[in-house]
């Protein structure tokens, strides 16, 4: 059996979806394009992408003996596209990859598995990855065949379109490598154009700051007031560019029981998520990807979605926030009932909060 058999193999046994085998070493495109990105400030407030740059270039950077890198594809593909989700304004929009069970820990543990059997196999050194070290996962992917990357700067794959969760295996060995794949994406601009807030600056480039997915997970101040409309009520992660993709057309849902999705917690009403306290918050999203970005940053999601919604229902929800210690939830509920009350309405709070603020940003939300 030859090599590439051998890993395909452990790869469908393992419940992976596609796996490619490429060298330990990326091109000096992308690593060109990581200095432009990190140059331009496009990564926001992610000091740990700047700060391991150089390691982040390329596999061999972070270990020198590897020779080889294997890939892994998960397919996470929907039942149903999600876009139409974001009409259902007074409920939250959680992105697909969420909408279940952690996949770090599952996924992980396959490729540890896997790993028993090529160091088995290989006598050799091998190490494992699913989003836990400075490597460049998408370009990797491109380059072992398992599709392209996207004017979204997204893998894209003829056979599970945008939906593909990356595991990383580095290998002390030189294997084989897989054939590549053909950029695909043509003429096509469907998710340059439908991003809310123009984070795709060009094709292939993306500003990360603008980006809905950074703002609700990863950015860990105020979201800036001339993107709030924008999130609508995405409150955590966005999916537009990669659900818009015509090469959906093609994809195949997911059917894995350890990570099948969890019905309950997309679209909950935003009454429910922002009646939420501290415990019944990690509750609720106990052992999902949402429980890391925290509390705080949920509720000032959920409450930036609340003044999105246009439902006046949700005011005395949101008021149960205007007294929180929390200056991004106080912030964040005042902005929400300057677009739910009327002016006048907006007033008579404001005259009650506003002279007991102590805090000049949350001051200027007032104003």
């Amino acid at each position: 059996m030859s090599d590439l058999n051998f890993i395909n193999d452990l790869a469908k046994e393992n419940g992976f979806s596609v796996v490619g085998v490429t060298n330990a070493k990326t091109s000096k495109l992308t690593q060109t394009r990581l200095d432009e990105f990190i140059q331009n400030k496009y990564h926001g407030n992610l000091k740990w992408l700047e700060d391991k740059k150089e390691i982040r270039k390329s596999p061999e950077k972070l270990w020198s003996d590897a020779k080889s890198a294997i890939i892994f594809g998960f397919n996470y593909g929907p039942d149903n596209n999600p876009l139409p989700e974001l009409k259902q304004s007074s409920n939250g929009v959680v992105a697909v990859y969420a909408r279940r069970k952690d996949y770090h820990k599952v996924l992980k543990g396959r490729l540890k598995q896997i790993s028993n059997k090529l160091a088995s196999k290989y006598k050799t050194n091998i190490k494992v990855f699913v989003d836990t070290a400075p490597i460049m996962e998408k370009p990797l992917a491109k380059q072992a065949g398992i599709g392209w990357l996207g004017k979204h700067t997204n893998l894209v794959s003829k056979k599970y379109g945008s939906w593909l969760l990356l595991g990383v295996i580095l290998i002390e060995k030189k294997l084989p490598v897989s054939k590549k794949h053909e950029n695909n994406c043509g003429s096509c601009k469907k998710c340059i154009n439908i991003c809310p807030t123009g984070a795709i600056t060009e094709p292939y480039k993306l500003d990360a700051r603008k980006c809905i997915s950074y703002l609700t997970i990863e950015h860990k101040d105020q979201i800036p007031i001339n993107l709030r409309k924008s999130v609508g009520n995405r409150i955590f992660g966005c999916d537009d560019c990669l659900a818009v993709c015509p090469w959906n057309n093609f994809a195949k849902v997911s059917n894995d029981i350890k990570l099948k999705e969890n019905k309950g917690i997309n679209l909950l009403p935003l009454k429910k998520w922002l009646s939420l306290n501290d415990n019944e918050f990690r509750s609720l999203t106990s052992g999902t990807n949402i429980k890391r970005t925290g509390y705080i940053r949920m509720m000032r999601n959920c409450l930036i979605a609340a003044g999105n919604s246009k439902d006046k229902s949700l005011i005395k929800y949101v008021k149960l926030h205007l007294k929180s210690e929390n200056d991004m939830i106080r912030g964040s509920s005042i902005w929400a009932l300057r677009q739910l009350l009327e002016l006048n309405e907006f007033n008579i709070i404001k005259k009650k909060f506003l002279p007991i603020e102590m805090v000049t940003s949350i001051r200027d939300e007032w104003i």
